[in-house]
């Protein structure tokens, strides 16, 4: 119950006081454990629950007779005033204060709801020693309930009191044995909140130690162990619960995403292929077996396992979702539309359907069509995306007032989305040579969002290209200044002071920290071998240029390469480099102005 609701409470109880000096705090008894619903993180740190792996029991449900109420004191103008300064001093987040008054009158007058309260406050403010103890009483008076039991519980493990813990996850476990719980897995989730890791696995460790024949008990163990990082004890486990009860759906899950823990991923992908081959009717098996080569970029072997799912379950919306989203991958572009289409049909998660489909379209040049698809894209997660795609279309077809005015059109309901619109139209206006006009979006959305790194990098960018370096260097600078590992930025300004300018050296050693950071980017790479150049050191500058262009086949690395060799004097070797380079891409700027101030 939240504070503000408690406060109306107290207010009416407050109406029926004048009215009845004799009125008592007495609730109705609290409902059958089976009925119980489990904290919350935000009601108890220690005792979320996570309902994991075991299905309801079709035994009859079998819920403990409700406990005779203790008698309460009646009350007085005394406990009113400690309630109502308790709410009081919760509500401006003085939770010390408000522990203190609660205490008082559970100790003066006990009553479950109280003991409830004021647990959660006491928590809530880390006062483990109030805390425990108003969990205390709470489970004292209502022992049937598994949210007292769990709470109390958790409270004594975080103050060392493990011993006497077990108790009360031995009465959960008890209490949970013939109901819709499972209390092994409400008991991992009690434990794996805990900062002592090495303690709540050992606590779990004595409650399994007699149940070795129990594949529930087992299960959950090695869930704990695996959450807590202890994986070999994880495996060993789930193995002995998989002995037990071979065909447990979850338990191959577990054993899998623990082999995936171990860093043996080929292992874990034996395994569940082994495991789908005997359990082939099994699709939330199969389901994540193909998920997980998915993950492993075995994308025609997913394919498989997606579609065998499909042929059993031919409505499955995940399945065809995913086969739409492999077809795309390995380029089997109708097939995709055709699973996309069906979900339209069905009218399920049509959304992201009209975004793929936009996409296919525009990977076959049919943008006129990829723009409507993209238009009925009609929330995230890719609604964003979809009405940028639409922006560039329409920019590519010369269409580039209509295309800001779509990203005009946008609602930007967080900052996050006012920065990729602001930044969606900059890149439209640079692709479109409109360099003023984009360093203009850029400088607008600076004053909105001051110092966004994003922003100062996108407008440094436009500046360096109409001769504003005044102003790209500083950008760079002032983002090197609030992020001085800023690996980008370094090479950026690294390189334009070294290109741009005669800083050669300084821009030299900006480079050289972008590069210790990052041996192996291409970009970095082409900035080393082009600083050499300008320092005239060519066989350094040759080396380096060579392995950015074995790492990326990109132009302006091609032309810098060339440039190299034919200052070098090997004509051959450049022409062979930029030949290579004009096949990609014959109308590449920068490309042509080195042949031809070279070459001339």
């Amino acid at each position: 119950m939240s504070l503000v609701k408690n406060s109306i409470c107290i207010g009416f109880t407050l109406l029926l006081v004048q009215g009845c000096a004799s009125q008592a705090i007495n609730p109705p008894a609290s409902k059958p454990a089976a009925s119980q619903s489990a904290p919350s993180e935000k009601q108890v740190e220690a005792a979320p629950v996570k309902k994991v792996g075991k299905k309801p029991s079709s035994a009859k449900i079998l819920a403990p007779a409700p406990q005779p109420r203790p008698e309460v004191k009646p009350l007085n103008s005394e406990l009113l005033y400690h309630l109502l300064a308790g709410e009081i001093a919760g509500q401006r987040g003085q939770m010390e204060q408000a522990v203190s008054h609660y205490m008082v009158v559970l100790n003066q007058a006990p009553d479950a709801e109280v003991a409830e309260r004021a647990t959660r406050i006491a928590v809530f403010a880390r006062n483990d020693k109030n805390a425990l103890e108003a969990a205390r009483i709470w489970v004292k008076l209502v022992p049937d309930n598994i949210e007292a039991q769990q709470v109390t519980a958790a409270l004594l493990v975080r103050t060392g009191q493990t011993d006497v813990a077990l108790t009360h996850f031995e009465n959960i476990l008890k209490q949970t044995e013939n109901t819709v719980h499972d209390g092994f897995m409400l008991i991992v989730s009690l434990l794996s909140k805990e900062r002592d890791k090495k303690t709540a696995l050992s606590v779990m460790e004595k409650l399994v130690a007699g149940r070795q024949q129990n594949p529930a008990a087992l299960y959950a163990y090695s869930h704990l162990a695996l959450l807590v990082g202890s994986l070999d004890k994880a495996e060993t486990n789930i193995k002995k619960a998989l002995a037990l009860r071979s065909e447990w759906t979850e338990a191959h899950l577990l054993h899998g995403n623990i082999l995936i823990r171990q860093g043996r991923d080929a292992d874990a992908l034996k395994m569940l292929r082994e495991t789908v081959d005997e359990y082939s009717d099994d699709i939330k098996l199969r389901l994540f077996y193909a998920r997980k080569l998915v993950d492993e970029k075995q994308y025609e072997q997913a394919y498989e396992q997606f579609s065998e799912v499909l042929d059993q379950d031919s409505e499955h919306v995940d399945a065809i979702y995913a086969l739409g989203l492999l077809s795309i991958q390995i380029n089997k572009l109708e097939q995709a539309e055709a699973r996309f289409q069906s979900l339209i049909t069905k009218n399920k998660r049509v959304s992201e359907a009209h975004y793929y489909l936009g996409e296919i379209r525009e990977r076959q040049q049919q943008d006129a069509e990829a723009i409507q698809f993209y238009k009925n894209v009609s929330k995230e997660p890719h609604y964003l995306e979809a009405q940028i795609r639409v922006a560039a279309l329409l920019a590519k077809a010369n269409r580039l007032d209509e295309a800001r005015a779509h990203l005009h059109r946008v609602k930007a309901n967080t900052l996050e989305v006012e920065l990729r619109l602001y930044l969606a139209e900059g890149e439209l206006l640079n692709a479109a040579r409109q360099y003023q006009q984009a360093f203009e979006v850029y400088t607008d959305a600076l004053e909105q969002m001051p110092g966004n790194s994003r922003l100062l990098y996108a407008r440094a960018l436009v500046a360096e290209k109409f001769d504003r370096l005044d102003i790209a260097i500083q950008d760079m600078q002032l983002i090197l200044k609030n992020e001085p590992e800023n690996i980008q930025a370094l090479n950026a300004l690294g390189y334009t002071l070294v290109d741009r300018t005669e800083r050669i050296e300084e821009g030299f050693a900006y480079v050289q920290k972008a590069f210790a950071k990052k041996p192996d980017d291409a970009a970095i790479l082409d900035s080393m071998g082009w600083a050499y150049y300008r320092l005239g050191k060519y066989e350094q500058a040759l080396e380096y240029l060579r392995r950015a262009l074995n790492k990326l086949q990109d132009s302006e690395i091609a032309s810098h390469l060339g440039e190299v060799l034919w200052v070098s004097g090997d004509h051959a070797g450049a022409r062979k480099v930029w030949d290579n380079a004009l096949q990609q891409t014959p109308k590449h700027e920068l490309l042509l102005d080195v042949i031809q101030r070279l070459t001339k």
